[in-house]
């Protein structure tokens, strides 16, 4: 019988032991784990800060450039360069600018590079302005009079923005659309910030989330904005699991 509980005593000591070994390793992998996530938010911060710098960089870069959306191709063969395209498009649509500005440009050339005949819609035309003042004139004058055209054809003009300022842009667009029908007077200040009036003052927002806590505050604002958010969270939701990895 002692000896029997003795092997006993044995046998619940090792398994002590190896319920501390493991309880020990356990421990330690958190740790492991726990580092590993730190480093990893860091690194997503990083990545984060640097595509934020690269697209300033770019929006930099940009900024002189005056994007035209809707010529035909081959158009400027026609107009004998895009200087003289720019100038008809200026005297068809803003002639009070034709006569007081001289508007010079230092770069042209449609995007992308290479044409796709495949596509029913023209290229873009990118054009670099000499002077930033003249091109937001040019866009001023653009959003007061709200249709453009070039020979009758209705064409845009809007600044060239990098592709990461593009898509922040184009996310507010059913925020803005639900703050246009409700006479907010919604708009996409430069580079991809919200402005819209409100309790007869101008908001502006930089990102959704600065929008979602302001109008938790204003029940009336809260109403008009709740089903369009709700919805896009929603949305955001779905696409952020359809990237999941199953365990």
């Amino acid at each position: 019988m002692k000896e029997t509980i003795n092997q006993i005593k044995n046998s619940n000591e090792s398994i002590t032991n190896r319920v501390e070994q493991v309880e020990a390793r356990t421990s330690d992998n958190e740790d492991k784990i726990y580092h590993l996530e730190k480093s990893l938010a860091n690194s997503e911060r990083l990545v984060k800060n640097h595509e934020k710098n690269i697209q300033e960089i770019w929006d930099n870069i940009k900024k002189p450039n005056l994007r035209v959306i809707g010529i035909e191709e081959g158009i400027e063969v026609q107009t004998k360069g895009m200087s003289n395209l720019l100038n008809e498009i200026i005297i068809e649509n803003f002639p009070e600018i034709k006569k007081e500005t001289d508007i010079q440009i230092v770069d042209a050339y449609r995007t992308p590079s290479i044409q796709n005949h495949s596509r029913p819609t023209p290229r873009h035309i990118v054009m670099k302005i000499s002077n930033i003042q003249n091109k937001e004139k040019i866009l001023k004058a653009t959003r007061e009079r709200r249709q453009i055209t070039f020979r009758g054809k209705p064409i845009r003009l809007t600044t060239d923005f990098s592709s990461q300022t593009l898509k922040a842009r184009r996310s507010w667009n059913n925020v803005f659309q639900t703050l246009k029908d409700n006479g907010c007077q919604p708009r996409i200040l430069y580079p991809a910030k919200l402005s819209f009036r409100y309790d007869n003052e101008i908001k502006i927002f930089h990102d959704k989330q600065k929008l979602k806590e302001f109008a938790a505050r204003k029940p009336a604002l809260q109403s008009i904005l709740s089903k369009t958010l709700h919805e896009e969270e929603m949305k955001n939701n779905n696409q952020n699991h359809q990237w999941e990895v199953p365990l």
